[in-house]
């Protein structure tokens, strides 16, 4: 009788263990395919238009989401951060907590502004911890972007680039071609994976 009951402790343990390995590896397939869909479809569907802040940096043109931005801001003086990235280009304190400034042309692998000057913005991200900004050279203004779809799409350089879009702006109603960013991808590379949400 003692024996049978062992026995049984011992089979329901197995179960339990079992049920418990089970429940993991669903728990990591399930997030394994919401990073793939995430990867996949992180671009609006063609069609569908997209509210987008248009910066500029450079000869680019850069469209982050409107429910990415906080604010645009004048520049700030920043404090250096000594051995940081290059793209970090310091700190500075705001409402007593300190922001991290990001130079977007750096932060891209694309030649900087040679210049620092009174037309450049910085872009607070809607984040809590840490708070960054980015620094443009020029954040133009909000507008409807139209994703574009197919071989238009294609050949991101860079993984923080989600896809591209065209605003109808300038002279002449001439379509201008833009690159549309994940915010949180291109702050991948300077945050502690911790601190990066899907991570």
């Amino acid at each position: 009788m003692a024996r049978s009951a062992r026995r049984k402790l011992k089979l329901m343990e197995r179960v339990r263990v079992r049920s418990a390995e089970e429940r993991v590896q669903q728990i990591l397939d399930e997030r394994t395919e919401r990073l793939a869909a995430r990867k996949g479809g992180a671009a609006a569907p063609a069609g569908i238009l997209l509210r987008a802040l248009v910066c500029g940096t450079g000869r680019e043109r850069f469209g982050l989401a409107v429910d990415a931005v906080a604010e645009v801001l004048p520049p700030q003086k920043c404090m250096p951060v000594p051995g940081g990235s290059p793209a970090l280009i310091g700190l500075f304190g705001r409402g007593g907590r300190l922001v991290s400034v990001i130079d977007l042309a750096l932060a891209l692998g694309l030649e900087p502004s040679s210049t620092e000057n009174d037309n450049q913005h910085f872009v607070l991200l809607r984040r809590e911890h840490p708070q960054v900004v980015l620094r443009v050279e020029r954040a133009y203004a909000v507008e409807d972007i139209l994703p574009l779809a197919g071989d238009d799409a294609t050949g991101f350089r860079n993984d923080a680039v989600t896809g591209y879009g065209k605003v109808r702006s300038g002279l002449d109603g001439q379509d201008e071609t833009l690159s549309l960013l994940d915010t949180e991808r291109l702050l991948r590379h300077f945050l502690p994976t911790s601190l990066v949400p899907g991570v």
